[in-house]
């Protein structure tokens, strides 16, 4: 590898954005549109148990598809 090809490679920027990132991201707007709605109440107890067995199962579905996928 010569060197110009070298300092190209180096001085180019990533274009690559983390999903993960743009995920946080939508939580964090979606936190603070609650938080400027006034926190509407939450819901019941025995209600939260089953929106975190949700939440897990969505989150293990996307683990799951997103380890299927071909890596280069």
């Amino acid at each position: 590898m010569n060197d110009s090809t070298h300092d190209e490679t180096m001085n180019r920027e990533s274009t690559h954005r983390a999903p993960g990132l743009g995920i946080l991201g939508v939580i964090a707007l979606a936190v603070a549109a609650w938080g400027l709605a006034g926190g509407p109440s939450l819901p019941d107890a025995a209600d939260l148990g089953w929106i975190a067995v949700g939440v897990g199962v969505l989150i293990g579905l996307v683990l799951i598809v997103s380890g299927a996928r071909a890596r280069c």
